[in-house]
């Protein structure tokens, strides 16, 4: 079997801003087209947290109770907050994966560890989440809004009633700095997210091509090799992701701190301890068919707008 040259050209891009303008619009179509299976995988994720009665019995009940309580449109609930993160979050995370890789020490035609893609798409993934947290709290909240539970027992009423007022009462009740609660979860989902799928697609790619599997640059090669990505991506990242949806979607005192959770490590003690371990991969498989069809049309969106201007 021949071993391809790991040489930087699967994830090339002519310039950092090219590749952040590309990697918006590619992430903000995946994110629409995503967005029902992410709501469902939220809710998911969320349901049956600290010893509370489950709400669903899996993927499918989660949808169909949400479509006949609200209508088809809490299947996109979240997504104006969805869609500000992906112009932010999704440009920077694909836009600066090659400046950081070729940072490392890569030399045009010399070959590229695979070690140094995991880092450069980790340390993508950590930088754009860090900035861009603000806004996946507030889709995580819009997300869960009217889910959680009183002392009774019942639901809460919902809180918000869209993106600028859940922004603006999150600031109010409890400071500008908690739009960065559940910054460690995110940071730790981003890195484990970008380090497995930018890495994963940069040397399948090149080893799909260096043994022939694909003779052509084409859409067959790209759609192989974001399914492939996407599903390492999902198993890498999907604990980290329940614990950022439990500890941005949980129950607040009125000091405006978590009742259930303190934080990241909090939360996966209390999880594995009371739910079992298995319970961090609730909505695998909602997640995994969010995150294999999400990452193939970022991929190829981004591969046709590169192979259109460049």
């Amino acid at each position: 079997t021949k071993i391809a040259p790991r040489h930087p050209l699967a994830m090339e891009n002519k310039s950092v801003l090219r590749g952040m303008v590309y990697g918006g619009f590619a992430s903000c179509c995946a994110e629409t087209v995503t967005m029902p299976v992410d709501v469902v995988k939220t809710r998911l994720q969320m349901d049956g947290g600290s010893g509370a009665a489950k709400m669903y019995a899996g993927s499918i009940d989660c949808a169909s109770k949400l479509v006949k309580a609200d209508g088809v449109g809490a299947l996109f609930k979240g997504l104006p907050p969805a869609l500000v993160r992906q112009s932010t979050y999704g440009s920077m995370r694909y836009g600066f994966y090659t400046p950081i890789r070729d940072m490392l020490g890569i030399e045009p035609g010399k070959p590229v560890p695979l070690w140094k893609k995991i880092v450069a798409g980790a340390g993508s993934g950590a930088i754009a989440s860090a900035l861009a947290n603000p806004t996946d709290l507030v889709k995580v909240r819009m997300q869960t809004d009217g889910m959680n539970k009183g002392p009774d027992g019942n639901c809460l009423p919902k809180k918000y009633n869209g993106m600028i007022h859940c922004f603006f009462t999150t600031i109010r009740e409890e400071g500008v700095l908690s739009l960065w609660k559940g910054v460690g979860p995110t940071v730790g989902r981003a890195t484990a997210l970008a380090a497995a799928e930018l890495a994963t697609y940069d040397e399948v790619k090149m080893q799909f091509k260096a043994n022939k599997v694909f003779t052509q640059d084409g859409l067959p090669l790209h759609i192989s090799t974001a399914t492939i990505a996407g599903y390492v991506s999902t198993v890498a990242s999907s604990p980290f992701d329940v614990v950022k949806s439990r500890v941005m979607g949980q129950p607040l005192d009125a000091k405006g701190m978590g009742t259930r959770y303190s934080g990241m490590v909090d939360c996966f003690v209390k999880i594995c301890s009371t739910e079992g371990p298995v319970a961090l991969y609730n909505g695998f498989w909602a997640n995994f068919g969010r995150v294999v069809p999400r990452v193939t049309i970022v991929f190829i969106v981004m591969e046709q707008l590169k192979t259109k201007f460049g």
